[in-house]
C-alpha cells in the first residue's frame, strides 16, 4: 500500500484518534481548559479539513470510498461515542458531508478537464 492510499484511507482516523489521545488522555497542552480549547478547535477546523482532504484524495486517485468512509466511521465511533459520550452524531453528519463535497467537487473538476 503506497503513501497516497494510506493517507486517503487513514488520515481522518489517525487525526481524530491522535488528537483525542493527546488532549483527553495525556493532557499534552497544559491545563484542562487549554486541552478542551484545542480539542474544540479540532472539532471545528482540523477534523473537517482532514475529511475534505480524504475526499479529494479518493477522487484524484480513484480509490474506493467505502473503505475510506468505513475506517473513518470506526474512528469517529471510538472518539465520539466511547471516549466522549453524548449526542455527537451531528459532527459525523457534518464531517461526512464535507467528505462527499470534496469528493464530488474534485470528481466534477476532473470530469470537466477531460472534455
Amino acid at each position: 500500500m503506497n503513501l497516497n492510499k494510506l493517507a486517503a484511507y487513514f488520515l481522518p482516523a489517525f487525526a481524530m484518534l491522535a488528537i483525542t489521545g493527546l488532549t483527553v488522555f495525556a493532557g499534552a497542552f497544559g491545563t484542562l481548559e487549554e486541552n478542551l480549547a484545542f480539542f474544540s478547535l479540532c472539532l471545528v477546523i482540523i477534523f473537517p479539513l482532514t475529511f475534505i482532504v480524504q475526499g479529494i484524495s479518493c477522487a484524484i486517485h480513484h480509490y474506493h470510498i467505502l473503505p475510506a468512509i468505513g475506517i473513518s466511521l470506526v474512528a469517529f465511533i471510538i472518539v465520539f461515542f466511547v471516549v466522549i459520550p453524548g449526542n455527537n452524531y451531528m459532527y459525523g453528519v457534518y464531517y461526512y458531508l464535507l467528505f462527499f463535497a470534496g469528493f464530488a467537487i474534485t470528481f466534477m473538476v476532473r470530469r470537466m478537464k477531460k472534455q
